[in-house]
């Protein structure tokens, strides 16, 4: 069953408007919106909200529904690890990767996760399978999955970003201009 509020949802949700778009996926879901339209849209909207607890929820309702969901693994592990819960992030990842061996920002975040427990050889396999899948542009998934600041200095050290000419201030100003971006997105 799709309502109007369900389409509005998606409408703010495609704008950036990830707070909004969540009170109207809240709204479709009591209107009787078929769940399974619903989490895992509403999972990314608090995960780019920066609720990772909520994201969380939402993915796992997913899993619920789809057990088999590599991506609602995979985004449950972003929400772990922007929410600084490595082990969980890692245990996604994997099921992640073992549903779908192909998806290479998987390997990744599999590789972040892998450094931050610094098991370095670990982490630079994964990062060359990644690279092998030639499907994972740095820039593009650090913009999109690194919304915790932590997250987002693994992976600027992990990409060797962190060097010159980025100064830990230049690095700090980019991180608090996504995220001032992100705010106002979100209104």
């Amino acid at each position: 069953m799709m309502n109007a509020e369900f389409v509005k949802a998606q409408r703010h949700f495609l704008r950036g408007e990830y707070g909004i778009s969540i009170m109207d996926f809240n709204s479709a879901l009591e209107h009787g919106v078929d769940p399974s339209l619903v989490h895992m849209p509403r999972g990314i909207s608090h995960l780019k909200n920066g609720d990772f607890i909520d994201a969380v929820e939402d993915f796992s309702h997913a899993l619920k529904i789809d057990p088999i969901n590599d991506q609602a693994f995979f985004l449950r592990g972003i929400a772990h690890f922007n929410n600084s819960d490595v082990e969980m992030a890692l245990d996604d990842f994997n099921d992640s990767i073992s549903r779908n061996g192909r998806r290479g920002a998987a390997y990744v975040a599999r590789s972040l996760a892998l450094k931050a427990m610094d098991r370095v050889t670990e982490a630079e396999n994964d990062m060359k399978t990644a690279l092998s899948l030639a499907d994972v542009e740095v820039e593009s998934f650090i913009k999109e999955y690194c919304i915790s600041l932590t997250m987002y200095k693994m992976a600027m050290s992990l990409f060797d970003l962190g060097k010159e000419p980025w100064t830990p201030e230049m690095r700090e100003n980019a991180w608090k201009s996504n995220i001032d971006a992100a705010k106002a997105c979100n209104g």
